[in-house]
C-alpha cells in the first residue's frame, strides 16, 4: 500500500509520526492523504519551495478542523465576531498590512525589553517548586511562563492572562482532536469568550491607550481617536487573537519538549549544565528535532508540479515542518538529537513572508528556561515517560513529571 493509503495522523501515526515521514521522503515525498484531504509535503526543499511562493500557494485558509464539527458547535462559534482575515489567514497586501502592527510589537528590541521580566518570572516559578523534589512541569512552569509573558506584553491582569490561555487552549484542541459534544462546545465557548475579552480590551484601549501591545495594535490598525466601527473592531480582534496564539501555541509545548528531549538524552543535559554556552544551540536543536507546530495548509492557485506530482489549481497542500526538519537530505544524522549541531536552519517557525512573528519571543523564553534550570536544578530527571496530547497539528506534551535530589533530602 502507498504511504497515502496508510497515513493516519489522527490515529495510528498520532503519537509518533516520524517513521511514516521517513518512509514518505523516500517513496512519496508529496502524497495525497484522504484523511487530511490534502497533499502532504514531507521533504525540506519541497516545503521551502511552497513557503517561498505565497502567490502560487495561498495562505488564505491555512487551518482546517480535524473532524467535522457538530451543528451545536458551529452555532456556538457563530456567536463570536464574523470571520475576518488576519496576519496568518491572508495573502499579498492584506497580509502585509495586517502583519505590520503585530510584527512591530514583537520586534527584537521589544522582546529584549521583556527579558528581565521573563527572567524574574522563570526564577520565581522554579523557586516555587525547587524544594519539593518533584514537579509536573507543564502545569507548574511551561504554561504559566508564556501566560505571564504575553500578559505583560498585552497589559493583561493575571486573571485575564489565565483565562485567555484557558479559552485559547480549548479552542486549539477543538480544531485538532476527536472530542465529545460537550468538549466541542467548551472549545467553541472558549473561542467566543476570548474574542469577547479581546474586544473589551480593544474598546478600553481605544478610549484610554496604555503602553502595551493592544493599545499599539489598535492605534496602528485604525489611526485616530474616534470609537471603532464594529467592522474595524472585528478586524482588530481577529489580528490580536493571532498575537495571543503566537504567544502560546509554540512556547507552551516547547518548554515541555525541551525537558523531554534533554532528559531523555541525559548526556546532553549534563553537557548543557557544564557549559551554558551551548544553550543557544540547544534551543535551535530542540526546535528542529521536537518541532511543536507540525505544519499548515496552503491552497494551489494555478496548476503546478511539486516533488514530481502534478497539482491542479484548488489543490490543498499540508506542509509538515516536523518531517522537513528531520530530512537527511538537509541535515547530517537528521534522526539524531544533537545540541551541538552546526548549520541548523530548521523550519520550526516557517520561512518567507509568513515567518512566525513570535519566533524571537519563543526563543528568548526557552533560552531563559534552560539557563535557569541548568543553574538551579542540574539534577533533574524524568520521573516517567512523557505523554502527549492526542492532537495532530501541535506536538504538545500533556504531562512532564520531573524529580531531583533535594538538599538534605531524598529523591
Amino acid at each position: 500500500m502507498t504511504v497515502g493509503e496508510t497515513y493516519d495522523p489522527l490515529g495510528a501515526h498520532l503519537r509518533d509520526p516520524y517513521p511514516v515521514y521517513d518512509r514518505a521522503r523516500q517513496e512519496e515525498p508529496v502524497f495525497y492523504s484522504p484523511v487530511m484531504g490534502a497533499w502532504v509535503v514531507t521533504r525540506y526543499d519541497d516545503v521551502v519551495t511552497v513557503l517561498r511562493d505565497p502567490v502560487l500557494y495561498s495562505s488564505s485558509a491555512p487551518f482546517t478542523n480535524a473532524f467535522p464539527l457538530r451543528e451545536a458547535t458551529l452555532a456556538e462559534l457563530g456567536k463570536g465576531y464574523p470571520p475576518q482575515p488576519d496576519l496568518i489567514q491572508s495573502d499579498g497586501e492584506t497580509h502585509l498590512r495586517l502583519r505590520a502592527p503585530i510584527a512591530d510589537v514583537l520586534k527584537p528590541d521589544r522582546v529584549a525589553a521583556l527579558e528581565p521580566f521573563v527572567r524574574e518570572q522563570a526564577a520565581d516559578l522554579v523557586a516555587s517548586f525547587a524544594g519539593a523534589g518533584r514537579v509536573e512541569f507543564m502545569t507548574q512552569y511551561a504554561v504559566p511562563l508564556p501566560c505571564r509573558t504575553i500578559g505583560r506584553l498585552c497589559g493583561l491582569s493575571a486573571e485575564q492572562a489565565r483565562l485567555a490561555y484557558e479559552w485559547l487552549d480549548a479552542f486549539i484542541i477543538l480544531r485538532s482532536a476527536r472530542l465529545t459534544e460537550e468538549e466541542e462546545l467548551a472549545g467553541a465557548r472558549g473561542f467566543v469568550r476570548l474574542q469577547e475579552l479581546i474586544g473589551s480590551l480593544v474598546r478600553e484601549r481605544r478610549a484610554k491607550p496604555r503602553e502595551d501591545a493592544i493599545s499599539e495594535v489598535v492605534a496602528a490598525s485604525v489611526p485616530g481617536e474616534e470609537p471603532l466601527s464594529y467592522e474595524d473592531e472585528a478586524q482588530v480582534v481577529a489580528n490580536l487573537f493571532q498575537l495571543v496564539i503566537a504567544g502560546h501555541i509554540t512556547t507552551v509545548p516547547l518548554g515541555g519538549m525541551a525537558m523531554a528531549l534533554l532528559l531523555d538524552h541525559r548526556e546532553q543535559w549534563e553537557r548543557l549544565c557544564a557549559d551554558p554556552s551551548l544553550i543557544p544551540g540547544a534551543v535551535e536543536e530542540i526546535l528542529r528535532y521536537g518541532t511543536p507546530a507540525s505544519g499548515l495548509y496552503r491552497e494551489v492557485t494555478a496548476p503546478t508540479e511539486l516533488g514530481g506530482v502534478a497539482l491542479p489549481a484548488g489543490s490543498r497542500v499540508l506542509l509538515r515542518y516536523n518531517a522537513a526538519n528531520r530530512d537527511p537530505g538537509k541535515f547530517q544524522h537528521a534522526a539524531e538529537f544533537d545540541i551541538e549541531r552546526q548549520r541548523n536552519r530548521h523550519l520550526a517557525f516557517g520561512r518567507g513572508v509568513h515567518f512566525c512573528v513570535g519566533a524571537g519571543l519563543a526563543r528568548m523564553q526557552l533560552r531563559i528556561t534552560l539557563e535557569t534550570l541548568t543553574s538551579e536544578l542540574p539534577g533533574l530527571r524524568l520521573a516517567e515517560p512523557v505523554s502527549y496530547r492526542p492532537v495532530h497539528d501541535v506536538r504538545h506534551p500533556e504531562a512532564v513529571h520531573l524529580v531531583w535530589w533535594r538538599a538534605g533530602g531524598d529523591e
